[in-house]
Protein backbone atom coordinates (compact mmCIF):
# COMPACT_ATOMS: atom_id res chain seq x y z
CA UNK A 1 0.00 0.00 0.00
CA UNK A 2 1.06 3.41 -0.97
CA UNK A 3 1.31 5.90 1.65
CA UNK A 4 0.94 9.87 1.85
CA UNK A 5 1.12 12.72 4.74
CA UNK A 6 -2.08 14.25 4.71
CA UNK A 7 -1.45 16.91 6.79
CA UNK A 8 1.75 17.86 8.66
CA UNK A 9 1.19 20.44 11.55
CA UNK A 10 3.52 22.74 12.84
CA UNK A 11 3.74 22.56 16.90
CA UNK A 12 1.27 24.63 18.42
CA UNK A 13 -1.53 24.34 15.61
CA UNK A 14 -4.63 24.40 17.17
CA UNK A 15 -7.00 21.09 17.23
CA UNK A 16 -10.26 21.28 18.27
CA UNK A 17 -12.07 18.30 19.96
CA UNK A 18 -15.68 17.94 20.15
CA UNK A 19 -16.80 16.33 23.10
CA UNK A 20 -15.37 15.64 26.25
CA UNK A 21 -16.14 12.32 27.24
CA UNK A 22 -13.86 9.36 26.91
CA UNK A 23 -12.86 9.70 22.91
CA UNK A 24 -12.68 13.56 23.32
CA UNK A 25 -10.32 12.87 26.29
CA UNK A 26 -7.45 10.79 24.77
CA UNK A 27 -7.44 12.56 21.67
CA UNK A 28 -7.03 15.88 23.21
CA UNK A 29 -4.13 14.11 25.46
CA UNK A 30 -2.54 12.56 22.63
CA UNK A 31 -2.62 15.77 20.76
CA UNK A 32 -0.73 17.45 23.53
CA UNK A 33 2.04 15.04 23.36
CA UNK A 34 2.33 15.78 19.92
CA UNK A 35 3.51 19.33 20.76
CA UNK A 36 -0.49 20.56 19.13
CA UNK A 37 -2.82 22.90 21.38
CA UNK A 38 -6.13 21.13 21.66
CA UNK A 39 -9.49 23.16 22.93
CA UNK A 40 -12.04 20.51 23.76
CA UNK A 41 -15.82 21.58 23.42
CA UNK A 42 -18.14 19.83 26.07
CA UNK A 43 -21.74 21.04 26.28
CA UNK A 44 -22.40 19.79 29.51
CA UNK A 45 -21.25 21.16 32.83
CA UNK A 46 -18.48 18.15 33.64
CA UNK A 47 -16.10 15.82 31.67
CA UNK A 48 -16.79 12.09 31.14
CA UNK A 49 -19.69 12.07 28.10
CA UNK A 50 -21.79 9.28 29.28
CA UNK A 51 -20.01 8.62 32.46
CA UNK A 52 -20.95 11.51 33.55
CA UNK A 53 -24.38 10.28 34.81
CA UNK A 54 -25.97 13.54 36.60
CA UNK A 55 -25.79 15.43 33.20
CA UNK A 56 -29.15 14.95 30.95
CA UNK A 57 -27.50 13.51 27.74
CA UNK A 58 -26.58 10.37 30.33
CA UNK A 59 -28.43 7.10 29.73
CA UNK A 60 -26.54 4.98 32.53
CA UNK A 61 -28.64 4.01 34.88
CA UNK A 62 -28.55 4.20 39.04
CA UNK A 63 -26.09 1.15 40.25
CA UNK A 64 -24.99 -0.03 36.41
CA UNK A 65 -21.75 -1.32 36.02
CA UNK A 66 -19.37 -1.67 32.54
CA UNK A 67 -20.12 -4.62 31.07
CA UNK A 68 -16.66 -4.60 30.05
CA UNK A 69 -13.69 -5.61 31.88
CA UNK A 70 -11.51 -3.05 34.01
CA UNK A 71 -8.33 -3.54 31.85
CA UNK A 72 -10.27 -2.56 28.62
CA UNK A 73 -12.23 -0.01 29.98
CA UNK A 74 -8.95 2.52 30.50
CA UNK A 75 -6.00 3.56 28.34
CA UNK A 76 -2.78 2.48 27.72
CA UNK A 77 -0.96 5.54 29.76
CA UNK A 78 -3.29 5.23 33.00
CA UNK A 79 -4.46 1.77 33.80
CA UNK A 80 -6.65 0.88 35.75
CA UNK A 81 -6.76 1.16 39.70
CA UNK A 82 -5.75 -2.23 41.17
CA UNK A 83 -8.58 -1.71 43.88
CA UNK A 84 -11.42 -1.55 41.43
CA UNK A 85 -13.80 -4.66 41.16
CA UNK A 86 -13.48 -6.62 37.70
CA UNK A 87 -16.67 -4.34 36.18
CA UNK A 88 -16.20 -1.19 37.44
CA UNK A 89 -19.14 1.25 38.48
CA UNK A 90 -19.84 4.17 36.37
CA UNK A 91 -18.88 6.48 39.16
CA UNK A 92 -15.63 4.99 39.39
CA UNK A 93 -15.16 5.34 35.87
CA UNK A 94 -15.91 8.74 35.76
CA UNK A 95 -13.37 9.37 38.62
CA UNK A 96 -10.97 7.48 36.23
CA UNK A 97 -11.98 9.76 33.54
CA UNK A 98 -11.68 13.06 36.14
CA UNK A 99 -7.93 12.00 37.06
CA UNK A 100 -6.72 11.31 32.96
CA UNK A 101 -7.76 14.43 32.48
CA UNK A 102 -5.99 16.14 35.37
CA UNK A 103 -3.34 14.46 35.14
CA UNK A 104 -2.17 14.67 31.85
CA UNK A 105 -3.54 19.06 31.63
CA UNK A 106 -6.39 18.46 29.83
CA UNK A 107 -9.10 19.86 31.88
CA UNK A 108 -8.31 23.25 31.49
CA UNK A 109 -8.46 23.24 27.78
CA UNK A 110 -12.17 22.21 28.24
CA UNK A 111 -14.39 25.21 27.75
CA UNK A 112 -17.68 23.34 29.39
CA UNK A 113 -21.28 24.48 28.63
CA UNK A 114 -20.10 25.23 25.02
CA UNK A 115 -22.49 23.28 22.94
CA UNK A 116 -20.95 23.50 19.27
CA UNK A 117 -23.90 24.51 16.66
CA UNK A 118 -21.17 24.39 13.51
CA UNK A 119 -18.47 22.23 12.28
CA UNK A 120 -17.45 23.65 8.57
CA UNK A 121 -14.59 22.36 6.26
CA UNK A 122 -11.23 25.23 6.76
CA UNK A 123 -11.87 24.20 9.76
CA UNK A 124 -14.16 26.40 11.77
CA UNK A 125 -15.99 25.43 15.17
CA UNK A 126 -18.39 27.74 15.40
CA UNK A 127 -16.66 30.35 13.38
CA UNK A 128 -13.55 30.07 15.09
CA UNK A 129 -10.54 28.47 13.11
CA UNK A 130 -8.71 25.38 13.99
CA UNK A 131 -6.02 24.07 12.04
CA UNK A 132 -8.13 20.26 12.48
CA UNK A 133 -11.11 18.80 14.07
CA UNK A 134 -11.87 15.87 15.67
CA UNK A 135 -15.27 14.55 16.18
CA UNK A 136 -15.62 12.75 19.51
CA UNK A 137 -19.20 13.99 20.45
CA UNK A 138 -20.83 10.14 20.93
CA UNK A 139 -22.74 7.23 19.39
CA UNK A 140 -25.53 7.27 21.75
CA UNK A 141 -26.91 10.79 21.60
CA UNK A 142 -30.19 10.38 20.00
CA UNK A 143 -32.58 7.49 20.63
CA UNK A 144 -34.29 5.27 18.56
CA UNK A 145 -38.20 4.62 19.30
CA UNK A 146 -39.93 1.36 17.36
CA UNK A 147 -42.66 1.22 15.52
CA UNK A 148 -45.81 -0.29 16.39
CA UNK A 149 -46.38 1.39 19.59
CA UNK A 150 -48.75 4.28 19.43
CA UNK A 151 -51.90 2.20 20.61
CA UNK A 152 -50.05 1.59 23.98
CA UNK A 153 -51.67 3.61 26.91
CA UNK A 154 -49.07 2.94 29.56
CA UNK A 155 -45.64 4.38 30.10
CA UNK A 156 -43.06 3.97 27.35
CA UNK A 157 -39.91 5.33 27.50
CA UNK A 158 -36.14 4.12 25.90
CA UNK A 159 -33.60 2.41 27.50
CA UNK A 160 -31.38 5.85 27.58
CA UNK A 161 -33.91 6.93 30.13
CA UNK A 162 -34.60 3.70 32.73
CA UNK A 163 -34.47 4.85 35.65
CA UNK A 164 -33.38 1.69 37.37
CA UNK A 165 -35.52 -1.15 38.64
CA UNK A 166 -37.04 0.43 41.47
CA UNK A 167 -39.36 2.34 39.45
CA UNK A 168 -41.06 -0.51 38.35
CA UNK A 169 -41.72 -2.35 41.17
CA UNK A 170 -44.98 -4.86 41.02
CA UNK A 171 -45.18 -3.39 37.42
CA UNK A 172 -44.90 -5.84 35.00
CA UNK A 173 -42.90 -4.37 32.45
CA UNK A 174 -42.16 -4.86 28.84
CA UNK A 175 -38.58 -4.90 27.38
CA UNK A 176 -38.05 -4.55 23.73
CA UNK A 177 -34.80 -5.36 22.46
CA UNK A 178 -32.06 -8.43 23.18
CA UNK A 179 -29.08 -6.50 22.48
CA UNK A 180 -27.15 -5.93 25.23
CA UNK A 181 -28.69 -3.14 27.67
CA UNK A 182 -32.26 -5.10 26.44
CA UNK A 183 -30.88 -7.91 28.49
CA UNK A 184 -29.57 -6.23 31.10
CA UNK A 185 -32.11 -4.01 32.06
CA UNK A 186 -34.50 -6.77 31.64
CA UNK A 187 -32.64 -9.06 34.31
CA UNK A 188 -32.52 -5.71 36.16
CA UNK A 189 -36.11 -5.43 36.31
CA UNK A 190 -36.80 -9.10 37.01
CA UNK A 191 -34.86 -9.08 40.03
CA UNK A 192 -38.66 -6.71 41.59
CA UNK A 193 -41.29 -7.52 38.71
CA UNK A 194 -42.43 -9.49 35.88
CA UNK A 195 -40.51 -9.49 32.56
CA UNK A 196 -41.51 -9.79 29.26
CA UNK A 197 -38.40 -9.97 26.86
CA UNK A 198 -40.04 -8.65 23.27
CA UNK A 199 -37.15 -9.21 20.24
CA UNK A 200 -37.25 -10.07 16.66
CA UNK A 201 -35.09 -13.07 17.01
CA UNK A 202 -33.48 -14.98 19.39
CA UNK A 203 -29.27 -14.82 20.23
CA UNK A 204 -26.80 -16.63 21.74
CA UNK A 205 -26.46 -15.16 25.46
CA UNK A 206 -22.92 -15.13 26.95
CA UNK A 207 -22.37 -14.75 30.47
CA UNK A 208 -20.53 -11.32 31.82
CA UNK A 209 -17.75 -13.64 33.68
CA UNK A 210 -17.61 -17.63 33.74
CA UNK A 211 -15.03 -19.44 35.74
CA UNK A 212 -13.42 -15.63 36.92
CA UNK A 213 -12.99 -15.03 33.35
CA UNK A 214 -14.31 -11.81 32.06
CA UNK A 215 -16.20 -12.36 28.71
CA UNK A 216 -14.24 -9.73 26.93
CA UNK A 217 -11.12 -12.04 28.04
CA UNK A 218 -12.66 -14.94 26.14
CA UNK A 219 -14.37 -13.67 23.69
CA UNK A 220 -12.31 -11.07 21.83
CA UNK A 221 -8.49 -12.13 21.45
CA UNK A 222 -6.33 -11.49 18.63
CA UNK A 223 -6.37 -14.89 17.96
CA UNK A 224 -10.10 -14.43 17.36
CA UNK A 225 -9.81 -11.80 15.04
CA UNK A 226 -7.54 -13.92 12.39
CA UNK A 227 -10.06 -16.94 12.93
CA UNK A 228 -12.03 -14.51 11.13
CA UNK A 229 -9.59 -13.64 8.49
CA UNK A 230 -8.11 -17.08 7.69
CA UNK A 231 -11.72 -19.00 8.11
CA UNK A 232 -14.37 -19.86 5.63
CA UNK A 233 -17.40 -18.53 6.65
CA UNK A 234 -18.54 -21.72 6.98
CA UNK A 235 -15.85 -22.92 9.27
CA UNK A 236 -15.91 -19.62 11.14
CA UNK A 237 -19.59 -19.93 11.78
CA UNK A 238 -19.50 -23.80 12.49
CA UNK A 239 -16.17 -22.83 15.12
CA UNK A 240 -17.78 -20.29 16.87
CA UNK A 241 -21.19 -22.26 17.18
CA UNK A 242 -19.66 -24.90 18.73
CA UNK A 243 -17.89 -22.14 21.29
CA UNK A 244 -20.64 -20.92 22.20
CA UNK A 245 -22.63 -23.89 22.85
CA UNK A 246 -19.77 -25.24 25.05
CA UNK A 247 -19.44 -21.56 26.98
CA UNK A 248 -22.85 -20.16 27.09
CA UNK A 249 -24.91 -23.06 26.46
CA UNK A 250 -28.08 -23.02 24.42
CA UNK A 251 -31.21 -20.93 25.08
CA UNK A 252 -32.99 -23.17 24.34
CA UNK A 253 -32.28 -25.73 27.08
CA UNK A 254 -33.30 -22.90 29.50
CA UNK A 255 -36.60 -22.22 27.91
CA UNK A 256 -36.02 -19.25 25.89
CA UNK A 257 -36.73 -19.69 21.76
CA UNK A 258 -34.24 -22.01 20.04
CA UNK A 259 -31.44 -19.17 18.00
CA UNK A 260 -30.51 -19.96 14.50
CA UNK A 261 -27.74 -23.13 14.97
CA UNK A 262 -25.47 -20.72 13.00
CA UNK A 263 -24.20 -18.08 15.68
CA UNK A 264 -23.07 -15.67 12.90
CA UNK A 265 -26.57 -15.33 11.60
CA UNK A 266 -28.25 -15.38 15.09
CA UNK A 267 -25.77 -12.43 16.78
CA UNK A 268 -24.86 -13.12 20.82
CA UNK A 269 -25.71 -10.87 23.50
CA UNK A 270 -24.56 -10.10 27.03
CA UNK A 271 -25.73 -10.41 30.56
CA UNK A 272 -24.92 -12.81 33.23
CA UNK A 273 -28.36 -14.20 34.71
CA UNK A 274 -30.61 -13.49 32.25
CA UNK A 275 -31.02 -17.08 30.74
CA UNK A 276 -31.47 -18.48 34.56
CA UNK A 277 -34.23 -15.57 35.11
CA UNK A 278 -35.86 -17.18 31.83
CA UNK A 279 -35.37 -20.60 32.65
CA UNK A 280 -36.88 -19.53 36.63
CA UNK A 281 -39.72 -17.83 34.94
CA UNK A 282 -39.16 -14.38 35.89
CA UNK A 283 -38.40 -13.28 32.79
CA UNK A 284 -41.20 -14.69 29.57
CA UNK A 285 -39.80 -14.24 25.40
CA UNK A 286 -41.78 -12.82 23.04
CA UNK A 287 -41.18 -11.96 19.29
CA UNK A 288 -41.74 -8.53 18.19
CA UNK A 289 -44.26 -5.98 18.70
CA UNK A 290 -46.94 -6.41 15.66
CA UNK A 291 -49.45 -3.87 17.72
CA UNK A 292 -50.94 -2.78 20.49
CA UNK A 293 -54.11 -1.38 21.92
CA UNK A 294 -54.49 0.07 25.58
CA UNK A 295 -51.70 -1.88 27.85
CA UNK A 296 -52.20 -4.95 25.38
CA UNK A 297 -49.32 -5.66 23.49
CA UNK A 298 -49.75 -8.63 20.02
CA UNK A 299 -46.65 -9.95 18.86
CA UNK A 300 -46.05 -11.31 15.56
CA UNK A 301 -47.11 -14.96 16.50
CA UNK A 302 -50.54 -13.31 17.46
CA UNK A 303 -50.12 -14.04 21.67
CA UNK A 304 -50.72 -10.79 23.60
CA UNK A 305 -49.73 -9.81 27.02
CA UNK A 306 -50.88 -7.08 29.13
CA UNK A 307 -48.31 -4.73 30.48
CA UNK A 308 -47.79 -1.46 32.52
CA UNK A 309 -44.52 -0.18 30.99
CA UNK A 310 -42.45 -0.68 27.75
CA UNK A 311 -38.79 0.07 28.18
CA UNK A 312 -37.31 0.26 24.28
CA UNK A 313 -33.61 -1.05 24.27
CA UNK A 314 -33.82 -0.24 20.51
CA UNK A 315 -30.80 1.72 19.65
CA UNK A 316 -29.64 5.29 18.72
CA UNK A 317 -29.50 7.34 16.02
CA UNK A 318 -26.72 8.55 14.09
CA UNK A 319 -26.49 12.37 15.63
CA UNK A 320 -24.22 14.89 14.29
CA UNK A 321 -26.40 18.17 14.53
CA UNK A 322 -23.47 20.37 14.38
CA UNK A 323 -22.08 19.21 10.45
CA UNK A 324 -22.53 21.68 7.89
CA UNK A 325 -24.80 21.12 5.33
CA UNK A 326 -21.27 20.24 2.79
CA UNK A 327 -19.70 18.40 5.51
CA UNK A 328 -22.31 16.15 6.24
CA UNK A 329 -23.28 15.71 2.41
CA UNK A 330 -19.70 14.10 2.37
CA UNK A 331 -19.44 12.14 5.51
CA UNK A 332 -23.10 10.49 6.28
CA UNK A 333 -24.62 8.07 4.40
CA UNK A 334 -28.07 7.02 5.97
CA UNK A 335 -27.85 6.33 9.99
CA UNK A 336 -23.93 5.56 9.52
CA UNK A 337 -20.47 7.23 8.35
CA UNK A 338 -18.74 7.23 5.53
CA UNK A 339 -15.10 6.75 6.60
CA UNK A 340 -11.63 4.67 6.30
CA UNK A 341 -11.58 2.21 8.71
CA UNK A 342 -14.18 4.18 10.79
CA UNK A 343 -12.16 7.09 11.55
CA UNK A 344 -10.43 8.90 8.38
CA UNK A 345 -11.97 10.86 5.14
CA UNK A 346 -9.87 10.89 1.80
CA UNK A 347 -11.30 14.05 1.21
CA UNK A 348 -11.03 15.85 4.06
CA UNK A 349 -7.73 16.02 5.51
CA UNK A 350 -7.34 17.38 8.98
CA UNK A 351 -10.53 15.60 10.26
CA UNK A 352 -10.50 12.73 12.32
CA UNK A 353 -13.25 10.44 13.91
CA UNK A 354 -12.99 8.65 17.21
CA UNK A 355 -15.70 6.23 18.37
CA UNK A 356 -18.69 6.83 15.89
CA UNK A 357 -19.14 3.39 15.19
CA UNK A 358 -21.59 0.20 16.85
CA UNK A 359 -19.67 -2.00 18.72
CA UNK A 360 -19.87 -5.80 20.23
CA UNK A 361 -17.11 -5.25 23.28
CA UNK A 362 -14.43 -2.54 24.46
CA UNK A 363 -14.39 0.47 23.08
CA UNK A 364 -12.16 2.42 24.70
CA UNK A 365 -8.81 0.76 23.71
CA UNK A 366 -10.04 1.43 19.94
CA UNK A 367 -10.60 5.15 21.08
CA UNK A 368 -7.09 5.19 21.78
CA UNK A 369 -6.20 3.61 18.63
CA UNK A 370 -8.04 5.99 16.90
CA UNK A 371 -7.23 8.75 18.42
CA UNK A 372 -3.37 8.18 18.31
CA UNK A 373 -3.68 7.29 14.43
CA UNK A 374 -5.43 10.76 13.57
CA UNK A 375 -2.42 12.97 15.83
CA UNK A 376 0.06 10.71 14.36
CA UNK A 377 -1.30 11.29 10.84
CA UNK A 378 -1.48 15.18 10.99
CA UNK A 379 2.24 15.29 12.42
CA UNK A 380 3.22 12.99 10.13
CA UNK A 381 5.21 10.78 12.29
CA UNK A 382 2.39 7.70 11.22
CA UNK A 383 1.71 7.35 7.50
CA UNK A 384 -2.09 7.60 5.70
CA UNK A 385 -3.14 5.42 2.86
CA UNK A 386 -3.87 7.78 -0.32
CA UNK A 387 -7.27 8.96 -0.55
CA UNK A 388 -7.70 6.01 -3.82
CA UNK A 389 -6.65 3.18 -1.50
CA UNK A 390 -8.87 4.45 1.25
CA UNK A 391 -11.83 4.52 -1.41
CA UNK A 392 -11.37 1.06 -2.43
CA UNK A 393 -11.51 -0.14 0.94
CA UNK A 394 -14.05 1.81 1.99
CA UNK A 395 -16.14 0.31 -1.07
CA UNK A 396 -16.64 -3.03 0.50
CA UNK A 397 -19.52 -2.45 2.90
CA UNK A 398 -18.42 -2.67 7.21
CA UNK A 399 -20.40 -4.43 9.51
CA UNK A 400 -23.42 -2.54 10.61
CA UNK A 401 -22.04 -3.67 14.57
CA UNK A 402 -18.19 -4.05 14.50
CA UNK A 403 -16.04 -6.59 16.46
CA UNK A 404 -13.61 -5.08 18.63
CA UNK A 405 -11.17 -7.44 18.27
CA UNK A 406 -11.38 -7.26 14.26
CA UNK A 407 -11.60 -3.38 14.33
CA UNK A 408 -8.54 -3.28 17.04
CA UNK A 409 -6.16 -5.44 14.83
CA UNK A 410 -7.56 -3.25 12.22
CA UNK A 411 -6.54 -0.08 13.48
CA UNK A 412 -2.81 -1.41 14.97
CA UNK A 413 -1.97 -2.60 11.65
CA UNK A 414 -2.57 0.81 9.82
CA UNK A 415 -0.38 2.29 12.68
CA UNK A 416 2.15 -0.17 12.95
CA UNK A 417 1.41 -0.79 16.37
CA UNK A 418 -0.09 -4.32 16.37
CA UNK A 419 3.04 -6.27 18.29
CA UNK A 420 4.72 -9.35 16.55
CA UNK A 421 4.36 -11.78 19.21
CA UNK A 422 7.56 -13.34 17.59
CA UNK A 423 9.63 -10.44 19.05
CA UNK A 424 8.08 -11.28 22.30
CA UNK A 425 8.61 -14.79 23.56
CA UNK A 426 8.07 -14.28 26.80
CA UNK A 427 4.15 -12.91 26.12
CA UNK A 428 3.77 -14.35 22.53
CA UNK A 429 0.56 -16.77 24.41
CA UNK A 430 -0.76 -14.04 25.95
CA UNK A 431 -0.64 -11.52 23.17
CA UNK A 432 -1.97 -13.91 21.09
CA UNK A 433 -4.83 -15.80 23.07
CA UNK A 434 -4.82 -13.01 26.07
CA UNK A 435 -7.06 -9.60 26.25
CA UNK A 436 -6.60 -7.17 23.86
CA UNK A 437 -5.22 -4.39 26.78
CA UNK A 438 -4.38 -1.09 25.59
CA UNK A 439 -0.62 -1.93 26.92
CA UNK A 440 -0.22 -4.07 23.72
CA UNK A 441 -0.27 -1.33 21.43
CA UNK A 442 2.48 0.24 23.36
CA UNK A 443 5.26 -2.42 22.62
CA UNK A 444 6.32 -1.69 19.11
CA UNK A 445 5.54 1.05 16.53
CA UNK A 446 5.08 4.68 16.96
CA UNK A 447 4.77 5.33 20.40
CA UNK A 448 6.02 2.19 21.96
CA UNK A 449 7.28 2.60 25.69
CA UNK A 450 10.05 0.44 27.42
CA UNK A 451 7.21 -0.38 29.82
CA UNK A 452 5.07 -1.50 28.11
CA UNK A 453 5.75 -5.20 28.18
CA UNK A 454 6.27 -5.33 32.18
CA UNK A 455 2.14 -3.06 32.18
CA UNK A 456 1.18 -5.53 29.60
CA UNK A 457 2.16 -8.86 32.10
CA UNK A 458 1.36 -7.25 35.01
CA UNK A 459 -2.29 -6.62 34.02
CA UNK A 460 -2.63 -10.19 32.16
CA UNK A 461 -1.23 -11.69 35.70
CA UNK A 462 -4.04 -9.52 37.80
CA UNK A 463 -7.22 -11.63 35.75
CA UNK A 464 -7.70 -15.06 35.58
CA UNK A 465 -8.12 -16.38 31.93
CA UNK A 466 -9.47 -19.17 30.09
CA UNK A 467 -7.40 -22.01 29.39
CA UNK A 468 -6.00 -22.54 25.70
CA UNK A 469 -6.60 -25.64 24.02
CA UNK A 470 -3.56 -27.31 21.91
CA UNK A 471 -6.05 -27.50 19.01
CA UNK A 472 -6.35 -23.79 18.58
CA UNK A 473 -2.14 -23.25 19.13
CA UNK A 474 -2.24 -26.04 16.61
CA UNK A 475 -4.75 -23.73 14.01
CA UNK A 476 -2.09 -21.36 13.99
CA UNK A 477 0.05 -22.91 11.63
CA UNK A 478 -2.73 -22.30 8.75
CA UNK A 479 -2.70 -18.77 9.77
CA UNK A 480 0.82 -18.43 8.71
CA UNK A 481 1.92 -17.95 12.09
CA UNK A 482 3.78 -21.61 12.48
CA UNK A 483 7.02 -19.82 14.37
CA UNK A 484 4.14 -18.31 17.03
CA UNK A 485 2.52 -22.03 17.44
CA UNK A 486 6.26 -23.39 18.10
CA UNK A 487 6.68 -20.04 20.77
CA UNK A 488 3.61 -20.94 22.29
CA UNK A 489 4.05 -25.08 21.97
Amino acid sequence: MGYRRVVVLREGARVAVVGAGPGGLVAAKHALDAGLEPTLFEASDDLGGQWHTAAAHSGIWPGMHTNTSRGLTAFSDLPPPADHPLHPSATQMHAYLRDYAGRFGLTERIRFETRVRSVSQGWLVDGEPFDAVVLASGRFRAPALPGGLDGFTGEVLHAFDYPGAAAFRDRRTLVYGNGVSGLEIASDIATVAPVVSSFRSMRYVLQKVVDGVSSDWQWYTEFGARERRHLTRAELGSTLTARVLRVAGDPASYGAPRPDPDVLVAGTSLCQDYLAQVRDGDIVCRPAIASTSGRTVTFTDGSTETVDAVVCATGYRLDLPYLDPALRKLLVTGDDLDLYQRTLHPDLPGLGVVGQFLLQGPYWPLLELQARWIVGGLIGTVPVPTPAEMRAVMDTPRPHLESHHVLGLQLAEEQGVSPDPRAWPELAEELVFGPMLPARYRLEGPGARPDAAADFAAQVAASPRAPVGPEDVAALRGFGLATVADLIG
